[in-house]
């Protein structure tokens, strides 16, 4: 099969389209044929093989672990180790996988669902890491309730877009911090105030808000729990610095008893199916720049690198 491959730490000219073997499903696992996977900056991360803690995670050492990058996919099952798996050859599923960036990719059946009829395979490919990133930040660590203010920073991101819309789906209010190409985009996802960061830092205004999304890493944790009304909570989501925000997130809140959470999510197969109805039922939309084919993915990882993207970046596959 073809697929990107990657046999050296480095940056997106580490990436090249091979010919590999097909992967080979164990006892969980389902093989898809992939139609199509999307960029995440975790995939970045891997290729870089930074933070060092990532190696030592089981990464690898000196050189990636595993070849092939990506892990949103979206695509049909092709074949079912075992007879009582929830899935048969044929259906239309999207999740999880390890090394989407290829024509076939196994799949835990844990991480992977069903694909709506009504939700395209470009779509569904977007629902892995980001949009569970957002739900799990909005509805598990920030608990957002009905009327609340909500300040969403990097909200141009795939994970911002996403949680810009489930925020106001559950009933909040929400400022969305981005950059000035990002204002329109973010208007029509229903943000209720758009700011651009490079003309106003939002720590410094007037707004005070009950949950915070740090999504960017543009501002220091002490800066943003500023901006918490009494009993607010932040969550740091990603962005620069992030495994350090997180170690000092959990430091804050154990030690200082503050409202402050990292969040390091996983995609299950649940919570892919409520994302994929909201989806279905126009509640909320994938914000796509652009749509690259297999051989084009260099590109969009160099684009990711740039932390420019709009949205989420996909790979049409097949």
């Amino acid at each position: 099969m073809k697929a990107i491959i990657q046999d050296r730490y480095g940056k997106a000219d580490t990436l090249k389209l091979d010919d590999v073997e097909p992967p080979v499903p164990d006892a969980t696992s389902v093989l898809l044929r992939v139609r199509s996977a999307s960029v995440n900056s975790l995939d970045s991360q891997i290729m870089s093989g930074r933070p060092i803690l990532l190696r030592l995670l089981g990464f690898g050492l000196t050189r990636p672990k595993r070849r092939i990058r990506g892990v949103d996919v979206a695509g049909e099952v092709v074949a079912v180790p075992k007879s009582d798996s929830h899935f048969k050859v044929g259906d239309s599923v999207f999740g999880i996988g390890s090394g989407t960036f290829a024509e076939y990719v196994a799949a835990d059946e844990r991480e992977i669902t069903t694909k709506p009829d009504g939700v395209s395979f470009d779509d569904a490919a977007t629902l892995g890491v980001a949009a569970c990133t957002a739900l799990l930040a909005v509805r598990d660590r920030g608990r957002l309730r009905p009327g609340q203010s909500v300040a969403i920073t990097g909200a141009g991101s795939g994970v911002g877009t996403f949680a810009v819309q489930l925020a106001k789906w559950m009933g909040a209010r929400v400022t969305a911090v981005t950059r000035a190409d990002n204002l329109e985009m973010l208007r029509a996802l229903g943000a209720d105030k758009v700011i651009d960061y490079d003309k106003g830092d939002f720590t410094c205004g007037p707004d005070r808000f009950d949950v915070v999304f740090d999504i960017s890493g543009l501002n220091s944790t002490r800066t943003l729990l500023g901006t918490l009304r009494p009993g607010g909570t932040l969550v740091i989501v990603g962005g620069r610095g992030a495994f350090g925000r997180f170690l000092s997130a959990g430091l804050r809140r154990r030690i200082l008893r503050q409202r402050v959470y990292g969040l390091l999510a996983r995609a299950k197969a649940d919570d892919l199916a409520q994302l994929a109805t909201l989806v279905a039922e126009g509640r909320i939309k994938p914000a796509i720049e652009h749509v690259y084919s297999l051989s084009e993915v260099p590109v969009a990882i160099a684009r990711a690198e740039l932390r420019r993207a709009r949205g989420k970046l996909v790979i049409h596959v097949a």
